[in-house]
């Protein structure tokens, strides 16, 4: 008895562990990440092939959009921004001519917004690939 429930468990438990992970990359691939999408608790990054001008011009686009610019810096490739209550911090670094790397970071006090952090990277990952 013990060995069927386990032949049933272990299959529905790696479907939906497969099914989990395929959205992830769904995601991943649907913004058109290149060079990496890369998610920690509070930051994802992604490599584009884009311009670095384009790249600030979406960046504060986004921010204007989804809340409001605090701070920017567009020699060190930084835009702050105040979106859903939550501080967000924006690093733009060109990687090559062609090639830039853009960082978004959400917080609300102590705790990360992963949420924000990637509503507002996929809004700027639009704007890019358009």
């Amino acid at each position: 008895m013990m060995r069927l429930k386990n032949a049933i468990l272990l299959p529905v438990i790696f479907a939906c562990l497969v099914s989990l992970s395929g959205c992830f990359f769904l995601v991943a691939s649907s913004i058109g990440a290149v060079g990496g999408y890369a998610i920690t608790r509070d930051t994802i990054q992604g490599e584009y092939d884009a311009k670095y001008d384009a790249a600030w011009k979406a960046a504060l686009n986004a921010c204007n959009m989804l809340g409001a610019v605090s701070n920017r810096d567009s020699t060190k490739g930084i835009v702050e921004a105040l979106v859903d209550k939550a501080k967000i911090k924006i690093e733009i670094a060109q990687l090559t001519p062609v090639a830039i790397r853009v960082k978004v970071k959400a917080r609300k006090g102590l705790f990360p917004r992963l949420g924000t952090a990637e509503k507002v990277f996929v809004k700027i990952v639009q704007q890019l690939i358009k």
